[in-house]
């Protein structure tokens, strides 16, 4: 027989807390980790889309290396803009439903998809202009070299990811 028979009378091996602790932890965190690439690897859902308006042509990081003070005056700008451009986007997003709806109606309707879309259409117009008249207002304010910092955000932005020299580094004036 082995010597490691455990004696009569004497306690049960204690299951050590902190290993069990240490263990749950790192399960956890593989998890996390686990999340993030796959997150990074898959990109974002499919579903997802770039709201456009003058988000497109003001970019948040130019914005963000203004001081303070200019900052506040441009983005009042924008927000001057901001309940036109949320109506907007609350009349695109009716025509979408208004979409879904004329394709589960029966008997199916070809000149109401029709409608839906075109009412989409001008809708979605009616938004970019609103955007535009502020980015247009916005720029209107900017200095020269504001100007020039924006450009070099704007090519930075569309860069970014497709692998260029610098992408993703705005450039100093």
């Amino acid at each position: 027989m082995s010597g490691a028979t455990v004696a009569p009378g004497s306690a049960p091996r204690r299951v050590n807390w902190l290993k069990a602790a240490l263990i749950a932890s790192l399960a956890v965190n593989l998890l996390v980790a686990g999340a993030v690439a796959a997150r990074w690897y898959m990109g974002p859902p499919p579903e997802r889309y770039a709201r456009l308006t003058q988000a497109q042509l003001i970019p948040r990081l130019f914005l963000r290396d203004l001081d303070r003070a200019r900052r506040v005056q441009l983005t009042a700008v924008l927000k001057a803009q901001d309940k036109d451009i949320r109506d907007g986007r609350q009349a695109v997003k009716a025509q979408v439903m208004a979409l879904a709806d004329a394709l589960e109606a029966e008997p199916y309707d070809p000149a109401l998809v029709k409608s839906a879309v075109d009412g989409f259409t001008a809708k979605s117009l009616s938004l970019f202009q609103t955007g535009s008249a502020a980015a247009l207002a916005v720029i209107g304010q900017l200095t020269p070299g504001e100007r020039r910092l924006m450009a070099q955000h704007l090519r930075n932005r569309e860069d970014r990811g497709r692998g260029k020299p610098g992408a993703g580094k705005p450039d100093q004036p």
